[in-house]
């Protein structure tokens, strides 16, 4: 017997959510990280319109994870949340088919004139009301991963404000923590041993100066920590350009940028992309539906050897990558 074609629907509807609903949870994943910067200030109002278009143009690439952070003069949230309200109405998503994060920014990193909290309150206050700029600017009732953006000078600082983090997940504004910019391992280890609700993400810049986070990433690894990398391809371009990753980029039908992500997934690492091109946008996304239907772009060790080797860390080692 046949089930009547309403059934029918309503069961391919429950499939499609929880497909994508699997999909934005799979780690590691490539994320579009929202245009930066370095000017100081706040941005203009140009820049807000450009932010919301290229995110809008990544999310209908194929993207579904943004990165933001609520610092004024380098990011723009409110363009974050014109640019996936437009693509999801466009392409009709939900709310839930979108995963945002952004991040808690100290006052030492905000220029005067666009600090979204006031400077003068108590630290905790500042905490709180960054996260509700952040919530309003991004048009959403919730945040799917809340970062604390750099170390504070003082751990009372830092319990201070990841306590208050702590009690916006017990509120439901918040579906994770995490930490970002924390480049030693004694850090990232007593952040992680002393909290009560631990951090599911740590993103850092991954390059040579920090020995590419060898011991840091180890320590993710086995306490379950997303490595997000930001300025993968812009402090690695002497790797990704060596003539053996060149050879092998052409091998796998992919640009050497493709194959530097390709390997920083296949080490577990989310790298953020923050092309301005959507052409770059949609290869990326077709790196992504390559690794997900399940081809194996590394065959083998040797393979991804010749991209680690590139990298000239001096404790780099291809077995405790995988």
């Amino acid at each position: 017997m046949t089930a009547p074609i309403p059934i029918l629907f309503s069961l391919l509807f429950l499939l499609l959510c929880q497909a994508s609903a699997l999909e934005l949870s799979d780690r590691p994943t490539l994320m579009y990280g929202t245009l930066w910067s370095g000017g100081g200030g706040a941005m203009t109002e140009h820049s807000k319109d450009v932010t919301a278009e290229l995110v809008y143009k990544a999310i209908k690439s194929g993207f579904r994870h943004v990165d933001t952070a609520c610092q004024p003069r380098h990011y723009n949230e409110g363009g974050v949340g014109d640019g996936w309200t437009a693509a999801a109405r466009d392409l009709d998503l939900r709310r839930e088919d979108i995963w945002i994060q952004t991040k808690f920014t100290g006052l030492n990193a905000h220029d005067p004139i666009s600090r979204p909290y006031d400077a003068n309150a108590p630290l905790e206050d500042r905490v709180s009301q960054s996260l509700e700029k952040s919530l309003d600017s991004l048009k959403t009732d919730y945040v799917d991963s809340w970062l604390m953006h750099a170390p504070e000078k003082s751990w009372d600082n830092h319990w201070k404000i990841w306590n208050t983090m702590e009690s916006a997940v017990d509120e439901g504004k918040v579906r994770q923590l995490g930490i970002s910019n924390f480049y030693k391992l004694e850090d990232v280890q007593w952040a992680y041993d002393h909290s009560r609700i631990k951090p599911k993400v740590l993103q850092n810049s991954f390059h040579a100066k920090s020995g590419h986070d060898v011991e840091i990433r180890a320590f993710c690894k086995e306490h379950d920590i997303e490595y997000q990398s930001f300025f993968t391809l812009t402090s690695n371009n002497e790797a990704y350009r060596h003539r053996d990753v060149v050879e092998l980029a052409k091998e796998k039908g992919l640009t050497p940028e493709g194959l530097f992500f390709a390997f920083c997934m296949a080490i577990g690492i989310s790298p953020l992309v923050g092309t301005t091109n959507e052409l770059y946008m949609k290869d990326a996304i077709d790196l992504m539906d390559r690794i997900r239907s399940g081809e194996q772009i590394f065959v083998n060790n040797e393979d991804l050897a010749i991209v680690g080797n590139a990298l000239g860390t001096p404790e780099w080692n291809t077995e405790d990558e995988l």
